[in-house]
């Protein structure tokens, strides 16, 4: 067994920044929360500046995907590196 790179080389770039960018977003999200719930307000406000530019970059990535998939131009991706795979 071959091993795997941790960003999928068979996927467009706007699906792996969109998944990713929704597992920091609850990652911050689950901070924000803990540190609300410690009474820290710094830490909460930098935490939800996160989880804001987490949700934002997450769904325009998936907007990009959703119209890629919707106009077919996912239908035929190679397995390439990073910087040459399509958005």
């Amino acid at each position: 067994m071959g091993k795997k790179p941790f960003i999928p080389r068979d996927k467009p770039k706007s699906w792996v920044i969109f998944v990713l960018s929704a597992l920091l977003g609850l990652a911050f999200g689950l901070c924000a929360f803990a540190a609300a719930s410690y009474g820290w307000p710094i830490a909460k406000s930098i935490f939800i500046t996160g989880f804001a530019v987490s949700w934002a970059l997450g769904a325009l990535a998936g907007v990009t995907c959703g119209i890629g998939m919707a106009t077919g131009r996912y239908g035929n991706l190679q397995d390439k590196p990073w910087r040459n795979q399509v958005w």
